[in-house]
């Protein structure tokens, strides 16, 4: 072999060894494909921070299926969509929905807002929500979603007929505004400065996800594993989410399938929002695998979806990757029609093989 010759063979090899020493990229799962047999009548969700006002306004929405919420530092059902002297949502949500310098959330006007939305079909009947299942939470250390926002959501949902035994509020000394684990983050007071980098997981020595799931499902069984049998897998997005420069949303999230569901068995579906400044192209995937909720789902037949939103596709309206509770979508943000609500309900569709 020629000198030029063994110099191209080394090349041809150098390459081939550093594409095999690439990290592999995972192929993303279609939400259709995946057959599972799913019980939408049981169908919960949770959220943190814009996450929580995503959860709170989807099962409010939705409460035909959706029968129950975990609201981590969020507020009443939009919360900035009604406005004191027509001030813009944004306004609203940063000034009354999370500070309250403009006074805490007007309650009653907030319940005859959700009698509207009802009365023109843009929700579910808000009868439903005497069904339902409510876990609020609210640090003592919550400086981004003070305690009257979630004294009002407290009053909101009583006001539509949440009976006091479906309701648990917890506060939690010394917790700021993040989602709570038994063992990961940062430290429980944890407030990041302007600028400094944070992932909002504070560990508090508390299992909020399974706190959260025993009391959405009352039946859950507690998991011996200290961690989940499997890892989270990349769905596509697109089907669901339309342009996302419109949307706000990603071209892929994180699913959580047990080994149960793929083999066969009915299971229920849990829908976990991330807050903001928490997608995937920012912390990676540890809302999806380090807030616990994938070893509660392990042994109670729980599929789990983490749907994200991408926080390049909006910068000027959406700089924070906030899930939308103050229409930089549109003003149906929290009503079926709204961009991001549709695309949800599309993808629990899919995984139930809605015809």
């Amino acid at each position: 072999m020629t000198t030029r010759a063994r110099f191209l063979s080394s090349l041809a090899v150098a390459g081939l060894l550093a594409f095999a020493l690439q990290p592999a990229q995972a192929a993303e799962l279609s939400l259709a494909k995946l057959k599972l047999k799913i019980d939408l009548s049981q169908t919960t969700v949770s959220g943190i921070s814009s996450g929580a006002y995503m959860a709170g306004q989807f099962q409010v929405a939705y409460s035909d299926i959706v029968k129950g919420a975990g609201i981590v530092a969020g507020g009443p059902y939009a919360c900035a969509e009604v406005s004191p002297g027509g001030l813009a949502p944004a306004v609203v949500a940063l000034k009354r929905c999370m500070d309250t310098s403009l006074g805490a959330p007007d309650v009653p006007a907030l319940v005859a807002n959700a009698q509207a939305r009802e009365k023109a079909k843009d929700i579910d009947p808000l009868a439903n929500l005497a069904q339902s299942r409510i876990y609020l939470f609210n640090g003592d250390n919550d400086k981004t979603v003070t305690r009257p926002v979630a004294e009002a959501t407290a009053q909101f949902y009583k006001a539509v007929g949440v009976p006091d035994a479906n309701f648990k509020y917890v506060k939690l000394p010394k917790a700021a505004h993040a989602y709570i684990t038994d063992g990961y983050g940062a430290a429980c007071d944890f407030i990041p400065k302007e600028g400094q980098k944070s992932e909002y997981i504070n560990n508090c020595q508390y299992d909020q996800a399974g706190d959260i799931l025993k009391h959405l499902y009352p039946d859950t069984r507690t998991p011996n594993a200290p961690e989940a049998a499997k890892k989270v897998a990349l769905f596509d997005q697109t089907p669901f989410v339309g342009d996302t420069s419109r949307t706000g949303m990603a071209t892929s999230g994180y699913i959580y399938v047990p080994e149960a569901c793929q083999q066969g068995q009915t299971c229920k579906i849990h829908v976990a929002f991330h807050g903001c400044q928490m997608p995937a192209n920012l912390i990676g995937d540890h809302f999806a695998t380090k807030t616990d909720y994938n070893r509660w789902a392990d042994v109670n037949n729980l599929v789990v979806l983490y749907p994200q939103i991408d926080s390049t596709a909006k910068p000027s309206s959406n700089p924070k990757a906030c899930w939308d509770w103050f229409a930089y979508t549109g003003y149906d943000f929290a009503r079926k029609g709204g961009f991001q609500m549709t695309a949800i309900r599309k993808m629990l569709g899919a995984l139930a093989d809605e015809q």
